[in-house]
């Protein structure tokens, strides 16, 4: 998206500094315009230095769309004897599937990121969850499942987890009606 946003960004930028360097033309609609502005001295200067900055800008956002991103859908672990691909959608059932072995969790989300960084690979995880019942110590449980799903995880896919976020969601916050 963001790739996107930078390629019509800098499209954009050059089409409008397009249509600055068009008052240049001799065209007689605008004419009257351009005497009016071309009696200053400091007009033409600034036209041409304003244009070209956002030329300078627009090529470098336009060739920024296509700067490879190290973001991946999955990734490609390379072995003495070939390789193995690992999808981000089984990392996140393994993290899943750690969080669902505990019975005081209801509704967990994992969200995983995969980035491949030249030869050195890693892992985000973002997990939430509900916990409906006050007798357990949440600080305890999510230490608890924050150590389980990076050892799951890393021990799954052979790559570290750099960075993992857990975040408890309050039921009566959350504004979800309660099914008894």
């Amino acid at each position: 998206m963001r790739r996107l946003k930078n390629f019509c960004l800098g499209l954009l930028m050059v089409v409008i500094v397009g249509f600055l360097l068009f008052m240049y033309l001799d065209y007689e609609p605008i004419k009257q315009y351009q005497n009016y502005l071309y009696q200053y001295e400091w007009f033409q200067p600034l036209l041409i230095g304003l244009s070209a900055f956002l030329i300078l800008i627009g090529f470098i956002l336009f060739f920024s769309a296509f700067k490879p991103t190290h973001r991946k859908p999955g990734l490609y672990k390379d072995y003495q004897d070939g390789h193995i691909y690992i999808s981000r959608k089984s990392i996140e059932n393994t993290a899943l599937d750690t969080i669902k072995k505990y019975d005081e969790i209801r509704q967990p989300n994992v969200v995983a990121k995969l980035y491949n960084k030249k030869n050195n690979n890693f892992v985000d995880i973002k997990a939430d969850f509900l916990v409906p019942t006050t007798a357990v110590n949440i600080q305890s449980l999510t230490e608890q499942v924050r150590a389980d799903v990076k050892e799951n995880v890393e021990r799954f896919s052979e790559m570290p987890v750099r960075k993992l976020e857990i975040n408890v969601r309050d039921q009566r916050q959350s504004g979800e009606a309660r099914v008894v």
